[in-house]
């Protein structure tokens, strides 16, 4: 089997050097950067499985790095850092990213969360391609390119986005509890406090150009989850 490749981008060269052997010790191949546009760089010239990105860069805010990267690569991104704040953490799931990490982290933790991220990224196009692709009026919803349309033009969705698209649009005009979203799309049980799901489908309206204040496509249950509206899209 071949090595999954890593591009960690992490400004503290002792911390990156101890998670670099350890990840290598699990057969992964990974390429360390310091700074943040050489990093880009790389990515423009390399295609990695995964992308861990810490914040607090010397060159660069690791926010805009993420924006740059995700004009060049569809690589999942992890978020590890040493900022606790809760609004850094709500934005960098907002910006797409996979998951967001608070230094300093178990190494097991650390790897369980790459290895659940590389596993969502590799299976589901496999899991997708035993349905048809799926069309609400305007919406193409191509589950086998991972990929979703609005009058012929690409929503640019991360996979998370796309993965809580396909869940809600799989059941039409039905609710689709936040805890089940939370379960397929994050991959652990829901804790009943954890925001992410509703961050994610807050951006996902943003993309799909509905009314975020007063949604007519994805409606909110609230406390409970969302709906998916079929007829919303003639």
């Amino acid at each position: 089997m071949d090595q999954h490749s890593i591009l960690y981008i992490e400004d503290d060269c002792k911390l990156a050097k101890l998670v670099s052997r350890y990840l290598q010790s699990h057969g992964f191949t990974v390429t360390h950067h310091e700074q943040g546009y050489p990093a880009v760089f790389a990515a423009q010239t390399q295609t990695y499985d995964l992308i861990l990105l810490d914040i607090g860069l010397a060159d660069m805010d690791g926010f805009e790095v993420f924006r740059e990267l995700k004009q060049i690569t569809t690589s999942p991104v992890i978020f590890m850092t040493a900022r606790q704040s809760q609004i850094d953490h709500i934005a960098g799931l907002d910006l797409g990213a996979e998951d967001y990490l608070t230094k300093p982290v178990s190494p097991s933790i650390l790897l369980a969360r790459i290895n659940r991220c590389l596993r969502r990224k590799h299976t589901t196009p496999s899991l997708q391609n035993r349905y048809p692709a799926m069309k609400f009026g305007s919406l193409d919803i191509n589950k086998s390119q991972m990929q979703a349309f609005i009058d012929g033009q690409s929503l640019q969705l991360t996979n998370a986005e796309f993965s809580i698209l396909v869940q809600l649009a799989s059941k039409p005009g039905e609710m689709v509890s936040r805890e089940q979203l939370f379960d397929k799309t994050i991959g652990r049980q829901y804790d009943g406090m954890n925001r992410t799901i509703d961050g994610r489908v807050s951006r996902l309206r943003k993309k799909l150009g509905d009314d975020v204040n007063g949604p007519e496509k994805i409606k909110t249950v609230w406390g409970k989850g969302y709906i998916f509206m079929p007829n919303a899209w003639q």
